[in-house]
Parts: C-alpha cells; structure tokens; sequence
C-alpha cells in the first residue's frame, strides 16, 4: 500500500486554462478502514482564510470481495466559494463566513479482478486523454454543450 503524502496540484491560473500555481493537498485522514471494507483517505488544501473554505479531496477505493468480483475506485473533490460578507453589519460586528456553493468533482471507476494491469494502464490512459479533450474543457469551463 501507497504511503499518503502531501499531494501538489496545478491551478487553472489563466483564462485559457494554463496552469500558472500549485496548491498542495496535505493528508488529514490516512486509509481509515470503514467496516465494510472500504479504505477512505483525505487531503486538504488549506490555504483559505477560513477553515470553512478550504478544498478537500477523498479516495475512497473497496477492494474486490466476496460475489463482488469489481475493485472500485471513487475519487471527489470539493471546492468551496465563501459568501461576500460585508465588512461590518449595523452592530459593527462582521458576519462569520459562511460557503455560498461548491464546485464539485466525483469520478468512479471499477476494474474486474480478471482485468490485467496492462489493461488497467490503457483504460486509466484513456480517460486522461479524454479529459484533456477540448469539448469537455469548453463544457466544463464555458458550459457549451456538446450537440
């Protein structure tokens, strides 16, 4: 088993989408064992202002077991837009912050235990290059749709 350790991730940064930082997801939960089988680890990024904002990504994988012949892989990432407070209300005390929405991020994937890796590596190839594809990124990004 893979060592949790701090995760650099790149930004969008620019209009066009070039990454231009890094932010880095530290470990906060390390493969916590869920009783029916599951591990689940989780990062934060943690440089938000208040604890409120931060950005947290969980993976949670469930290995193949029992009639369940399927190793499956969730991935999600959250991320946080806080409410625009006003510096101070009437009583001059300024509102706590409170998070207007999230971005939200879930991938899943199931390999059969049958499966070999070569054809894990391919699938795994695949979608990479599929999300990198410009469609997504304009639907993504612009909200156009794909017609």
């Amino acid at each position: 088993m893979a060592a949790q350790a701090a995760l650099t991730v790149l930004t969008r940064g620019t209009v066009n989408g070039a990454p231009t930082a890094n932010v880095t997801y530290n470990p906060i939960m390390a493969s916590f064992a869920m009783p029916d089988g599951r591990l689940l680890s989780r990062w934060q990024e943690q440089t938000a202002a208040y604890a409120v904002g931060y950005s947290d990504l969980a993976l949670i994988s469930k290995p193949a077991m029992g009639n369940q012949p399927t190793q499956t892989v969730s991935l999600r990432m959250t991320l946080p837009t806080l409410d625009v407070t006003a510096p101070a209300t009437g009583t001059g005390i300024q509102p706590a912050p409170s998070v207007a929405y999230f971005q939200d991020f879930k991938l899943e994937a199931k390999f059969p235990t049958r499966g070999t890796q070569a054809e894990r590596w391919e699938a795994l190839a695949r979608f990479l290059s599929i999300a990198g594809q410009g469609f997504l990124l304009n639907l993504v990004k612009a909200n156009e749709q794909v017609t």
